[in-house]
């Protein structure tokens, strides 16, 4: 685990990574959020990607919850790579907006991942979680987030 450079990363890490942001621009939030998660599988090209809600009237749901859902709607088993871009906020009260932060998954959907995994036989994930600017990359698997699997 560890922080990367974009020039460290492949040419598909970086193609999946500007998939994830793509996809974070159509998050609906009420509140700024900009989330995109996609996962790429094993078998063929097949991406699953998704971004976040976010309302008040609706309630919430996680981009990369949704991304799993998808993967699983279309009867792919078989993730490899998980990409993650987010547009977060600052923590003062002020709501200004950080290009700076790496976005990772919540403990919510690390569980669904934890869960994902092991009830597909998979030994662990990989993960590129990327600030907005796409300046700071983390390079992860998923026992590394949630260190809890066994």
């Amino acid at each position: 685990m560890g922080i990367v450079n974009l020039s460290d990363l492949s040419r598909g890490e970086m193609r999946l990574l500007k998939k994830a942001r793509t996809t974070a621009e159509r998050a609906v939030s009420d509140l700024g959020h900009q989330i995109g998660c996609v996962i790429k599988c094993r078998n063929g090209d097949e991406f699953f990607g998704a971004t976040n809600i976010r309302s008040r009237t609706i309630g919430s749901t996680c981009a990369e919850r949704m991304a799993l859902d998808q993967m699983y709607f279309h009867k792919n088993r078989y993730p490899k790579v998980c990409a993650i871009v987010g547009k977060l906020p600052q923590t003062d009260w002020r709501r200004k907006w950080s290009d700076s932060k790496i976005c990772t998954p919540c403990g919510v959907c690390l569980e669904t991942f934890r869960q994902a995994i092991q009830s597909l036989k998979l030994k662990d994930l990989n993960f590129l979680c990327s600030d907005w600017s796409g300046k700071r990359i983390l390079r992860a698997k998923l026992s590394d987030l949630f260190p809890t699997i066994t």
